[in-house]
């Protein structure tokens, strides 16, 4: 049984880590905390149907998440779509919450304020980018003076979108007109900040 779940599992992270949204605004591979403390996680890559069968992958997909639910708590995790569209996948999975997202896709995903990233741990010792202020960079200290701003830790290469307006992001992601980051480098943890 344990070997089971972990070929599940491990199949399931390999075609989500393929593959984007059900908004139609989403184009790429994407993260979207929500107020709710829910992670949707959007998977957008190429589909040669020749190579893969949608139903197939449906199915293993449902049957890791229910896998996991079963071992971690029921509802955690579940596919709420998946189509494809001139040859592009789009994939969307629910997460009840960002651990949720983290256990199940063995990947770094913190959702919280400030105050717990620091108190979890996080080390908030980097250049801070402003959202607002071209140029402008804050630290820390600055940080710490913010203690109820929401913060995003991820070590993905992935967009990214929060519920509220960002304020600042740290090396290795971009801000999008749209107010999106797009997270450049997946070997290191990125952090965005928001009200």
């Amino acid at each position: 049984m344990r070997r089971r779940l972990i070929f599940l599992l491990m199949t399931a992270c390999m075609l989500l880590l393929l593959a984007g949204c059900g908004d139609p605004a989403v184009r790429t591979t994407t993260v979207e905390v929500k107020k709710n403390g829910h992670v949707v996680h959007t998977i957008v890559e190429d589909f040669a149907e020749d190579y893969y069968d949608l139903d197939g992958l449906k199915s293993t997909i449902e049957e890791a998440c229910s896998v996991y639910n079963d071992a971690m708590g029921s509802g955690l995790v579940k596919l709420t779509d998946a189509s494809v569209e001139n040859g592009v996948l789009t994939a969307v999975m629910d997460y009840k919450s960002a651990s949720a997202y983290a256990g199940f896709n063995r990947q770094a995903l913190f959702l919280g304020t400030v105050q717990e990233a620091s108190q979890a741990g996080y080390d908030l010792n980097r250049t801070f980018y402003s959202a607002r202020e071209d140029g402008k960079t804050v630290g820390k200290a600055e940080l710490l003076e913010q203690p109820d701003a929401h913060i995003v830790v991820i070590r993905e290469a992935v967009d990214v979108r929060v519920w509220g307006k960002v304020l600042y992001y740290s090396e290795g992601a971009s801000l999008q007109e749209d107010g999106t980051l797009t997270v450049t480098d997946g070997r290191t943890l990125t952090m965005v900040v928001f009200k």
